[in-house]
């Protein structure tokens, strides 16, 4: 079943990558507002904005609505280190109908203050799963953050990720609110459809590694609400759960609708 499904969701987004023949790379110096500044006024969908190697601190966050490949040169090379104290670090809408990706960086607290509780969270990826979009997030460390990763409607992978927590969080939360253009944030339109397991209508986690070494709280490795989609299946967990939420979450929002773990 992991051959199978890994090589539809490869086909899948490779085709999405295909269709853009003439891909730029652009090379930011690693601040947000280098980033920013390429993704609104250079890179177009299908292009690359690449970070340096170097630790950065972003005291502001950045918004990214284009289907483009933001990269590092890889954990431990490149490091993000979030001191945003209003807002998220990366809030990302994907565009419709093509694959957008998130690659090589190692995120690191920087001060944030407050957490980031969801559904805002520190890293916040917007989507549907009716437009075609795609997300991939890979081989990032995501380290102790003062705060959440949340992905809302996504179907794409999220795979060969570390995350690392000792006394702040590495919980990612999934949501499907937005599914089959469902109005309101309850989940309602997933509800009412089927959950079609065995089939790309998922956000996979997969060969992940989620590790916490907090001697008093055993911490979730998801959590999840709102017709929320997931599949866990091949990672490492140690001292960590795989969670989500059920019709005793308090008021209108709905729970979670389908979630397949194996190994």
């Amino acid at each position: 079943m992991k051959g199978t499904g890994t090589l539809l969701l490869a086909l899948f987004l490779g085709v999405c990558f295909a269709s853009h023949c003439e891909a730029t790379v652009y090379y930011s110096d690693g601040t947000a507002a280098s980033v920013q500044s390429m993704h609104n006024n250079q890179a177009q969908n299908g292009d690359t904005i690449t970070l340096p190697a170097g630790t950065f601190t972003w005291s502001t966050g950045v918004n990214l609505s284009k289907a483009i490949t933001l990269q590092g040169a890889g954990v431990g090379v490149t490091i993000v280190k979030d001191g945003v104290q209003s807002g998220q670090l990366i809030a990302w809408s994907l565009a419709a109908g093509l694959p957008s990706r998130l690659t090589g960086i190692e995120f690191q607290d920087g001060g944030r203050s407050v957490t980031a509780d969801a559904p805002d969270g520190i890293l916040h990826v917007n989507a549907s799963n009716t437009d075609g979009s795609s997300f991939r997030w890979d081989h990032c460390k995501w380290s102790d953050m003062n705060g959440f990763t949340v992905f809302d409607t996504v179907i794409g992978v999220i795979d060969h990720n570390t995350f690392t927590k000792s006394n702040k969080h590495l919980t990612t939360y999934n949501y499907g609110s937005r599914w089959n253009n469902a109005s309101g944030n309850w989940g309602d339109g997933s509800w009412v459809a089927p959950t079609n397991f065995g089939s790309s209508e998922f956000l996979f986690y997969e060969d992940n590694t989620f590790t916490s070494s907090d001697p008093v709280y055993i911490e979730f490795g998801t959590d999840a609400l709102a017709g929320a989609r997931f599949v866990v299946r091949h990672n490492t967990i140690t001292n960590c759960l795989i969670g989500d939420h059920g019709t005793e979450s308090g008021g209108r929002i709905r729970g979670s609708r389908a979630m397949e773990v194996y190994n």
